[in-house]
């Protein structure tokens, strides 16, 4: 199905609902069992820690056509999540990556059990910065939704500008003229990463970016 088709394809069929409070998704759910037991160990208390920054990237074709910046840290107060790294949770984001290429309305989901285990904190400052304490060896999940605004002017061509030949009248160059647009939207884009952490007491550095 062509981009532009099933854009307005999704208008069509998703904004209708929305207005209704139906959600229009089919949710895709793992088969693999979640180990409560095994998540519950994971968040006991330890003596480790991570931190790290959160910030997402622009297209580069973005960055160079409209002179964009690169990074876009995520603002004091965004919401970091926290779940522990286990199989059920590497199959899901499996799902994740290959509905996402689809051009359907599926969507891949947690358990209400796996999702419920989970610690969140805050980015503490402008520079995105956060930090989890009190944590077990182990792998972690990092999740964040970074909110930025995109602004700049699009040059839109309105007309031209003729050199003519003064005897014969022909028309021997022409000038293109351009009219400026601004523009704002605002753009929320998912960020994530895996951090491992390997023995009590150590402190992990991480970077939860995305494109």
């Amino acid at each position: 199905m062509k981009p532009l088709l099933y854009a307005l394809l999704v208008i069509t069929l998703v904004l209708p609902l929305a207005a209704q409070n139906v959600n229009p998704f089919d949710y895709v759910y793992r088969q693999t069992t979640f180990d409560e037991a095994a998540a519950t160990r994971q968040l006991e208390a330890g003596t480790s820690s991570i931190r790290g920054t959160v910030f997402a990237k622009d297209s580069k074709a973005l960055v160079k056509a409209f002179n964009l910046s690169k990074n876009h840290a995520a603002y004091k107060g965004t919401i970091v999540t926290l779940i522990p790294y286990s199989t059920y949770l590497a199959e899901w984001l499996a799902l994740q990556t290959k509905v996402q290429k689809k051009a359907s309305l599926q969507k891949a989901a947690l358990s209400h059990e796996a999702s419920s285990y989970r610690i969140q904190t805050k980015v503490i400052d402008e520079k995105g910065n956060f930090e989890f304490r009190d944590l077990k060896p182990g792998k972690y999940y990092l999740y964040a939704e970074v909110l930025f605004m995109k602004a700049g002017t699009i040059l839109h061509q309105t007309g031209s500008i003729d050199t003519v030949h003064a005897a014969s009248g022909q028309i021997l160059a022409s000038t293109p003229t351009y009219t400026g647009e601004g523009y704002a939207v605002d753009v929320t884009k998912a960020t994530s990463t895996i951090v491992e952490i390997t023995g009590e007491g150590q402190v992990v550095v991480a970077k939860v970016t995305g494109q």
